[in-house]
C-alpha cells in the first residue's frame, strides 16, 4: 500500500514541486540509498531483536515515513524523505521475508510467491487509490498522510499475530556471500532494476508519452501490480510443476517483450498492457530469489536474505537515475529500452534458484 500510493502520486510530486527528468531521478534514487543502507544493518536487528520484532517495527516506521514525501519542498528534503522511506522499507523487507522463509519451512511447500502476491496486491490498491485522490483533486500531501495514518494502524495490529522465529548464532550476523548468493543477487539486481522502472517511471511515461491525464496515468503501475498479483498467486503452483528456474527464466522474457512492444507503440492502452506483461514477468522473480537465498546450504536465512537484498537494492538505487539521467539527454522511451535488457538478462544467472533448491 505504501509503495503503491507513492508510485501514484509521483507525477504530482515533479509537477508541484517544479522537477525535471534528472532531478526526479536524483530525488527516486533516495530510496534505493536508504534501502541499500538499510538491508544489512537489517541483518543485526534481525539478530538482536528477532524478525518478527523488526517486521513489527519496520511496518510501523515505514507507515510514518511515507506520509513525510509529500510535504518536502525541494529536491534535497524530498532526497531526504525517501531515504527514510527507503530505509524502513529495507529493514521491513528483510525481516518479513525471513520472518517468511520461516513460515513457508512450516507449511513444508512453496509459498513465498503467494506472500509476495499478497504485497503486490497492496502495491495495486495503493496505486488504485493514488489515481482515484487525483482525479478528485486532492494534493498528495493529505493523501499520503491519510494512507500513513491507516497503514501505522493496521501495522501495529496485524503485528501481534507474527510467528517468533530463530535468531541468528552470535558471530553469524552478515553472511560472505558465496558463488550461489552471488548469482542469486544478480538475478534479484536485475529484478528490482525493472520493479523500480515500473513503480517510479511507469505513470511519468504515460503521462509525457501517451499524454495519459494524471489519474489515467497512475494505471500503468496498477496493471503492473494487479498482473503480478496474480502471477505471484499462481506461483506456488507453478514452481511445483515446472521448477523455480524455467519459470523465472520463461517469465523474465516474456514481460521484457511485453515492455518491448510498449515502447515501439506508445498509446495508452498499449502501454498499459504492456507494464500488465512487464508485471508477469518480474512476478516470481523477487519471492523464489529470497526463498532460494533463505535456504542456502551453510547461511542463516535472515543473513543471506539481507545478503541477496542488498545487491538487490543496488538495482532499485541505479534505476531512478540512469533512467532519468538517460531520459534527460535522449528520450525516456529510450531509457525504458535498459529496463527490456535487464528483464531479459534475468535468464541468465537464474540457475541459481535450482541449486538453492537443491
Amino acid at each position: 500500500m505504501a509503495a503503491g500510493s507513492w508510485a501514484g502520486r509521483v507525477p504530482w510530486v515533479k509537477e508541484a514541486r517544479h522537477l525535471s527528468s534528472a532531478g526526479l531521478g536524483v530525488a527516486l534514487m533516495g530510496a534505493a540509498v536508504g534501502g541499500l543502507i538499510a538491508a544489512p544493518l537489517a541483518a543485526w536487528l534481525i539478530a538482536r531483536f528477532g524478525s518478527r520484532g523488526m517486521t513489527r517495527i519496520g511496518g510501523i516506521t515505514m507507515a510514518v515515513s511515507v506520509s513525510l514525501i509529500a510535504f518536502a519542498p525541494a529536491l534535497p528534503t524530498i532526497f531526504v524523505a525517501l531515504v527514510l522511506f527507503g530505509a524502513t522499507g529495507g529493514v521491513l523487507d528483510v525481516a518479513m521475508n525471513a520472518n517468511g522463509v520461516v513460515v513457508q519451512e512450516r507449511y513444508g511447500r512453496s509459498i513465498m510467491s503467494g506472500l509476495h502476491g499478497i504485497w503486490s496486491i497492496g502495491g495495486l490498491t495503493g496505486s488504485g487509490l493514488a489515481g482515484l485522490a487525483a482525479s478528485a483533486g486532492m494534493g498528495a500531501p493529505t493523501h499520503l498522510l491519510i494512507v500513513g495514518i491507516a497503514l501505522g494502524v493496521v501495522s501495529l495490529v496485524s503485528g501481534f499475530w507474527l510467528i517468533p522465529a530463530p535468531r541468528a548464532a552470535a558471530g553469524k550476523v552478515f553472511a560472505i556471500p558465496d558463488r550461489g548468493l552471488v548469482l542469486l543477487g544478480a538475478v534479484i539486481f536485475c529484478g528490482l532494476f525493472a520493479e523500480a522502472a515500473a513503480a517510479d517511471w511507469s505513470a511519468v511515461y504515460l503521462h509525457t508519452a501517451t499524454n495519459a491525464p494524471q489519474d489515467v496515468a497512475a494505471w500503468g503501475y496498477a496493471a503492473f501490480s494487479l498482473a503480478m498479483a496474480g502471477a505471484r498467486l499462481l506461483g506456488d503452483r507453478l514452481v511445483e510443476r515446472v521448477g523455480s528456474t524455467r519459470l523465472v527464466r520463461a517469465a523474465a522474457l516474456t514481460g521484457a517483450a511485453g515492455l518491448a512492444v510498449g515502447l515501439l507503440v506508445p498509446v495508452t492502452a498499449v502501454v498499459i498492457v504492456a507494464f500488465a506483461v512487464l508485471g508477469i514477468g518480474m512476478a516470481t522473480v523477487v519471492p523464489l530469489t529470497f526463498s532460494a537465498a533463505g535456504r542456502t546450504p551453510g547461511h542463516d536465512p535472515g543473513t543471506a536474505v539481507a545478503a541477496v537484498a542488498t545487491v538487490g537494492y543496488a538495482g532499485w538505487l541505479l534505476a531512478p537515475p540512469i533512467i532519468g539521467f538517460v531520459a534527460q539527454g535522449t528520450s525516456l522511451t529510450v531509457a525504458l529500452t535498459l529496463v527490456t535488457v535487464m528483464t531479459a538478462l534475468i535468464a541468465v544467472p537464474a540457475g541459481a534458484l535450482r541449486a538453492a533448491r537443491d
